[in-house]
């Protein structure tokens, strides 16, 4: 009992670090805390999910709402289990980084959190503190791939950020794992479209050079039922099309901007050849100024010092006359 009890004590600073939502959420105090556990173990181990809480909160009119909060190793993972989780049926909101609401369930990803809140919605000051406070927080840059996943007829709701061989099993099974290649840093965004001969299925897999791309193409083009294209580091590939020509089409609006930045380096004045025989005569002409004026000085106070203080230091020793050698007088 004793040792049980030294135990709690031990632990309760390492317990109280892992708490990941607040104590209160202004008028909501915690009712039912427990730790939350992904709907999918292998996809969501793929995504990077790290821990994860439940909180129930409840005012004093009884009003309630449940708060889970995941956290995962890198923004990607949450963005991926966000795409994962949200609801077919939903609309923007305004929290986090992006949020989708369906009824009384909000989903929020915040980094590499991934907050749902279902019930009684708290004030929104609330909710901006709650992920402002988040532990271990971390942001970055969405996926560059995003930028060039077609817009047109596309299917709301329907994109999916793809990691690795468990969740493209699970959305595109007719392309093997080992010719997606994620060892190689891959990854994938999937979306459905709309088109006069059917729903079409598209994977928009990223490579991290154009020549790894090419290479992973040709493996592409060896699968039965999949039209792909490359385009930069980019491998577009629809799987099991009704319809070619649909296909083509909407393959033929992936294309990759490829975006060159060049560093302007901006010239020293020493650089400038015009400007460097500028600064040598300047500078020239401030030395003599400065010659001419130190003379000046050093004359004019060895005059007045031999006038007013001849024994000073500063004047002139009474024998530092003009030494005459008298050549005349000796003949």
């Amino acid at each position: 009992m004793w040792a049980n009890s030294v135990l709690a004590v031990l632990l309760a600073p390492a317990m109280a670090s892992a708490a990941i939502l607040p104590e209160a959420l202004g008028d909501f105090e915690p009712k039912d805390i427990g730790p939350w556990l992904p709907p999918d173990k292998a996809i969501f181990a793929e995504f990077g999910f790290e821990e994860g809480e439940r909180v129930r909160y409840v005012t004093p009119d009884q009003r309630s709402v449940e708060i889970s909060a995941a956290r995962f190793e890198d923004p990607t993972g949450a963005f991926a289990a966000f795409q994962w989780l949200q609801p077919a049926e939903a609309s923007d909101s305004a929290y986090g980084q992006r949020a989708r609401q369906s009824g009384d369930r909000t989903l929020i990803q915040f980094g590499n959190y991934l907050v749902e809140m279902r019930g009684a919605e708290p004030v929104d000051e609330h909710v901006e503190v709650m992920l402002a406070f988040l532990p271990r927080i971390q942001m970055s840059a969405d996926p560059p791939v995003l930028e060039y996943v077609p817009l047109e007829n596309l299917v709301p709701n329907s994109q999916r950020h793809v990691l690795g061989p468990v969740t493209l099993e699970k959305l595109a099974p007719e392309i093997p794992p080992s010719v997606a290649a994620f060892r190689l840093g891959a990854e994938a965004q999937y979306a459905h479209y709309q088109s006069a001969a059917g729903d079409l299925r598209m994977l928009l897999f990223s490579y991290p050079t154009p020549q790894i791309a090419r290479a992973q193409l040709e493996e592409f083009e060896k699968l039965p039922g999949v039209i792909s294209k490359r385009a930069g580091p980019l491998v577009a590939a629809v799987v099991a099309s009704p319809s070619a020509d649909e296909a083509e089409r909407l393959l033929a609006k992936v294309r990759y901007r490829a975006e060159i930045t060049l560093h302007h380096r901006n010239l020293t004045r020493s650089e400038t050849l015009w400007t460097l025989l500028t600064d040598i005569i300047i500078l020239s002409l401030i030395l003599a100024a400065l010659m001419i004026v130190g003379g000046v000085l050093v004359a004019s106070t060895r005059v007045l010092a031999t006038r007013y203080a001849p024994q000073s230091m500063f004047a002139n020793p009474e024998d530092s006359g003009i030494v005459r050698l008298d050549i005349d007088g000796r003949r």
